[in-house]
């Protein structure tokens, strides 16, 4: 049995965390097309204080396609927004003072793409939920 004073494996890997939440009420975003724009944001790496503060995508909808509705555009900018917004999570959420999972490593186009299935899958639960909205 574990002495008392031991600590606990939560308490122990919660000490090797560090995680900030770089979002803030000023950090507004413009939704383009093929991409979320935006101000610069704080670096995780420490580079550089700030970074730009756009994400892009190459797969979206064609903008002058009248068969493309403005809920499929709602549910492209979705996944600009999410992508961003795990890409962050992923660039400050550090073990040891290291990025756990590198959004810019070897698996950022399998990060994206898993990313990508969970905003189709909201999405989805969005448009089932829209008579609820109003």
């Amino acid at each position: 049995m574990p002495d008392a004073a031991d600590p606990l494996p939560w308490q122990l890997a919660a000490a090797r965390l560090s995680y900030r939440l770089a979002f803030g009420p000023t950090d507004t975003r413009e939704f383009r097309p093929g991409e979320l724009f935006g101000p610069d944001t704080p670096d995780a790496l420490g580079v550089r204080d700030r970074v730009p503060g756009d994400w892009g995508k190459t797969d979206c909808p064609d903008e002058t396609d009248p068969a493309v509705s403005e809920q499929d555009w709602i549910a492209h900018f979705l996944t600009l927004a999410l992508n961003e917004a795990v890409h962050e999570v992923l660039e400050w959420f550090q073990v040891d003072g290291v990025r756990y999972l590198n959004p810019h490593g070897g698996h950022e186009a399998a990060i994206v793409k898993h990313v990508d299935r969970l905003a189709e899958q909201l999405a989805l639960l969005a448009e089932t939920d829209e008579q609820n909205r109003h």
